[in-house]
């Protein structure tokens, strides 16, 4: 549970991902140097120059010992003067041993250590006033106020070792930046390709990057060339065999409607025509999909342009376009295929309802889109197999009990999925129905 918690603020792409890995080290490397090397530096550098301030104030204290009382605020100050130091005799105690020593005051710490190593606990500090130090030991029955600039028992190199690294630091990782957007171009735009690609576009793409990239380039082409030959196989294979089986069709049309019994005849004649037009369907689709290219389109308007052609059918059909997206998004799509498959959902919707329900909304990074009926539905059992070509469903919702072949489906799922999208189906809850539902990326 925890390790999902912390992914989700992980960054999601991987140029992200690849500057957090390199970031996480150099920001590793310098705490511990921070707290190894900066920390101890600062402790031991201080330390050292504190017990030379701790002589000088032991020489003062010395001197003014034996010192008359009238004469050793003159002393003091005549000392302090050669020392470079603020020394002065006070007779107020201060009511607070150490003030405004903050917690990563390395150097101050080090400084207190010091001063009550050599002068004991009962000495008073002062760190309030900016780049300096007050002192305060007890000489005989006198308190002395010694005042010393931070830089004399501070170390100043490591304030610019640190300010070094993050320099370096910063300068490292904008060079690891430009290098690594250029490493991730290939990348991403392999990903465009194949992204595209799945949208059913063929985009130029010419292997480029490391090694490991330039292989996945290459094996996407060679995938896509294969799939592309294949697709192209399969095309000139259904139009060669949709083509060449209309001439003996036409023949054996001919020929029932000169038998003599009119019932057989009818019958069989039913059957080729039947086959015709699967055939026709077959030529069609085979020689669409072969020849359109993918144009970028309003999806409302195309919808509402199918309604219109369809309102004169005795069948309602309720359009909800939700947040009013007419113009908001373009999609890319082969609009002969992609109105041919809408309209074959429709025809299968028109033979077994009465109302029909439209609805179109946009979610995240793909449309959706919902044809719904209150005809019987098909069983959740056979609605795989509803979607494969020449399925035999129960006659309460037969696709082959019309006019068409029962490639209705099977053709507007493949003409979804050359789409970049999916088409599944469901229980309509509105109307009770079958829901036809179709999503395509934006």
């Amino acid at each position: 549970m925890k390790i999902q918690s912390i992914k989700q603020y992980l960054p999601r792409k991987l140029f992200g991902r690849t500057i957090l890995i390199f970031l996480f080290p150099i920001i590793m490397i310098e705490l511990v140097v921070f707290v190894a090397f900066i920390q101890r530096h600062f402790e031991q550098v201080t330390s050292q120059m504190s017990e030379v301030f701790s002589y000088q104030v032991k020489y003062i204290i010395n001197s003014a010992a034996n010192e008359k009382k009238e004469n050793k605020q003159e002393l003091v100050n005549k000392l302090g003067k050669d020392f470079e130091l603020e020394v002065r005799m006070i007779t107020a105690e201060p009511s607070l041993r150490i003030r405004d020593l903050e917690v990563f005051d390395f150097s101050g710490s080090a400084f207190v250590k010091t001063m009550r190593k050599n002068f004991g606990e009962s000495v008073f500090f002062d760190f309030s006033k900016p780049r300096k130090i007050t002192l305060v030991v007890m000489v005989e029955n006198q308190l002395l106020s010694v005042t010393v600039p931070r830089g004399r028992i501070s170390a100043a190199n490591p304030h610019q070792l640190l300010v070094l690294m993050v320099f370096v630091s910063i300068l490292l990782v904008f060079l690891a930046i430009i290098i690594l957007r250029n490493q991730l171009k290939p990348i991403i735009k392999l990903a465009e390709v194949s992204e595209a690609f799945g949208k059913g576009q063929s985009l130029y793409f010419k292997p480029a990057g490391s090694e490991e990239v330039r292989r996945a380039g290459s094996a996407f082409i060679a995938m896509r060339s294969r799939i592309e030959k294949q697709i192209e196989q399969r095309t000139q294979m259904l139009s060669g065999v949709s083509h060449d089986l209309r001439t003996p069709l036409t023949r054996l049309k001919l020929g029932l409607t000169l038998l003599k019994n009119e019932d057989d005849a009818k019958e069989m004649l039913e059957d080729v025509n039947s086959m015709q037009a699967m055939l026709d369907e077959f030529l069609i689709f085979a020689k669409t999909e072969a020849i359109e290219e993918p144009t970028k389109l309003d999806p409302v308007r195309l919808i509402e342009r199918i309604i219109i052609r369809n309102i004169k059918k005795p069948q309602i059909i309720e359009f909800n376009n939700k947040n009013n997206i007419s113009g908001l998004v373009l999609i890319p799509l082969r609009e002969i295929m992609f109105e041919r498959a809408i309209q074959n959902i429709l025809d299968n919707a028109k033979n077994v309802s009465s109302k029909i329900s439209i609805h179109l909304d946009i979610k995240k990074n793909f449309l959706q889109i919902l044809i719904e009926d209150n005809g019987p539905g098909i069983d959740p059992d056979d609605r795989e197999k509803a979607l494969k070509p020449f399925a035999r469903l129960d006659q309460s919702r037969n696709q082959n009990n019309h006019s068409g072949v029962g490639l209705g489906l099977s053709i507007a799922l493949d003409t979804v999925r050359s789409h970049g999208g999916n088409l599944t189906l469901d229980s309509s809850q509105k109307l009770g129905g079958l829901r036809v539902k179709i999503t395509l990326p934006l």
